[in-house]
């Protein structure tokens, strides 16, 4: 139900973000359990609750807003002229009632029907089909997935001015997926698409531009984007804000307005968030916020976050805000590692080695540890080239 639900998202050019509307609800309160696990009621939420329910995505920053001397709305785009078989190609508009019922046949999972409404809109020249349709190939819903031809369609609908076609189109050439790689071009198109609205291409963009990928390296406008971004209440760009603020890159450093961001984010349940708001709270190191950064630590596990569940299984190791308790801090280990997070990986190993909560054994030790390096992890293979722990 939640697939349908995100795919039908896509071919309707919309992100889906918050927690399904219940229907017939006057208002549903979100709320999670002291396990991490999220709760949807009519009720209010018990008084043990790990949090109230968030309100709607906010617009406005936790702190007060810089001068607007000091940023502008949203920061010009860099002069830059796309080659010629990328400028915008005559504009053909589709019948929105016929684009609906392809949304419609979506979301009853009749991919077939979906698919025969948006494929001659498309062919036809209209840039919201032809970009529906690049979606389809992509994730191969009702068709093999094809991501060349997939490009293609992104690309024509870019040329035709849809939004959602230049930040995809964006990211297949940054990836190099589909399409020769090509950052600068990605940059072009991320640049169409943040000036037109779409805040993940304003995060795309500034990350461009905090690393140096295709633009010149520029941190402080990276902030400037992603800052745009959060204030429409996103939450990878509010994680990304509260990031640049926690560590001063682009912005002076403040952890205040880093957990403020940080807040905003875990709270429409963006788990990256929820884990670095826990941190934050972890370097307190008052009783109170280490409590706090367990209960982050859990509500990211309990969604399956890998760095979640390995942040609340140190913990658990090393009794830090709860009882110190190695055979809950192995299974914790153990389901991230199962989903290839290394530093897990290495932690279990190392549990095996020395048998805590874990039988003693040298085997797994070494196989966990393979597993880390044959990933890529550095210093699992500098520990094996080292020290060896097979037998």
């Amino acid at each position: 139900m939640r697939i349908t639900a995100t795919l039908a998202a896509v071919l309707a050019g919309i992100a889906l973000v918050g927690p399904p509307e219940r229907a017939g609800a006057q208002e549903v309160y979100r709320w999670y359990d002291r396990d991490g696990n999220v709760h949807y009621t009519q009720q209010p939420p018990p008084p043990n609750a790990l949090r109230a329910p968030p309100p709607p995505a906010p617009v406005a920053p936790p702190s007060p807003p810089e001068p607007e001397t000091a940023e502008p709305a949203a920061p010009s785009a860099t002069e830059r002229t796309p080659p010629a078989e990328t400028r915008p190609a005559p504009r053909v508009t589709a019948d929105p009632a016929e684009l609906a019922r392809a949304l419609e046949a979506y979301r009853r999972g009749d991919y077939a029907t979906a698919m025969d409404i948006i494929r001659p809109l498309a062919e036809k020249g209209d840039a919201t089909a032809q970009s529906r349709l690049a979606g389809l190939l992509e994730r191969g819903a009702g068709v093999e997935p094809d991501v060349v031809e997939a490009a293609r369609w992104y690309r024509k609908g870019a040329e035709g001015g849809d939004p959602i076609a230049q930040d995809n189109l964006g990211s297949m050439l940054s990836e190099g997926r589909g399409v020769a790689r090509d950052e600068a071009e990605a940059v072009v198109w991320w640049e169409r698409a943040a000036e037109r609205g779409v805040t993940a291409a304003q995060v795309k963009l500034g990350s461009a531009y905090a690393e140096g990928a295709g633009v010149p390296k520029d941190e402080a406008l990276a902030v400037q984007w992603w800052r745009h971004a959060a204030r429409q209440g996103f939450p990878p760009a509010q994680d990304r804000l509260g990031f640049a603020y926690e560590h001063g890159t682009g912005v002076g450093r403040s952890d205040a307005d880093a957990m403020g961001w940080y807040l905003a984010a875990a709270e429409q349940g963006f788990a990256r968030a929820q884990v670095n708001l826990g941190n934050l709270y972890r370097k307190r190191r008052k009783p109170e916020d280490l409590a706090e950064a367990i209960r982050w630590y859990r509500v990211a596990a309990a969604q399956g976050y890998p760095p979640g569940q390995h942040s609340l299984a140190e913990a658990y190791a090393l009794g830090v805000g709860v009882k110190q308790d190695y055979v809950e801090a192995a299974r914790l280990y153990r389901q991230a590692a199962e989903q290839g997070f290394t530093p897990s990986q290495m932690a279990l190993a190392g549990m095996y080695l020395r048998g805590e909560g874990v039988p003693r054994s040298r085997d797994e030790a070494d196989r966990w540890m393979q597993r880390a390096a044959d990933a890529g992890d550095p210093r699992a293979r500098e520990a094996l080239d080292s020290t060896p722990l097979s037998r």
